[in-house]
């Protein structure tokens, strides 16, 4: 028998509605996409100010989910310390195992191209790319986790 009240389940591993963050020139924008994913997007500029304050942004932001699109189409200026917190979210993602993809303009990846010589990014032109290869990612996971 019911007592007529509503129960209300928070999950606190989701992302709270307003997520974001404003250091020197820049804003992060945090959105939980579904359960696993989360996209991060970055407008302004990104260099010495605020490259550590975008790193941590990022890194808490791993922690809950499984996949990460960083969006930088909408950065103005995107500085060589830019790459510097890329690096840091790389070596994040991949120890705690979340597949990520960058989504950059021509601005970042201008930057990219003479930082990251060697292409070892997740770096792509769209956010349509980046959705299809991670649902790529979690197909190719999710076979491999059947079979073993």
């Amino acid at each position: 028998m019911s007592n007529g009240h509503t129960l209300w389940f928070h999950r606190f591993d989701s992302l709270p509605a307003d997520n974001r963050e404003h250091a020197g020139r820049g804003t992060f924008d945090a959105r939980q996409v579904t359960s696993a994913r989360v996209r991060v997007v970055v407008t302004g500029e990104i260099d010495a100010t605020n490259r550590e304050a975008l790193g941590r942004f990022v890194e808490r932001h791993t922690r809950i989910s499984k996949q990460l699109v960083l969006d930088l189409s909408g950065v103005d200026f995107f500085g060589s310390q830019g790459f510097t917190a890329l690096y840091y979210v790389n070596v994040q993602c991949v120890r705690r195992d979340v597949d990520w993809m960058i989504v950059a303009n021509r601005i970042a990846q201008r930057i990219l191209r003479i930082c990251d010589s060697e292409g070892d990014l997740p770096v792509v032109d769209d956010l349509a790319t980046a959705q299809r290869r991670l649902d790529h990612l979690t197909r190719y996971r999710n076979m491999i986790s059947s079979v073993g």
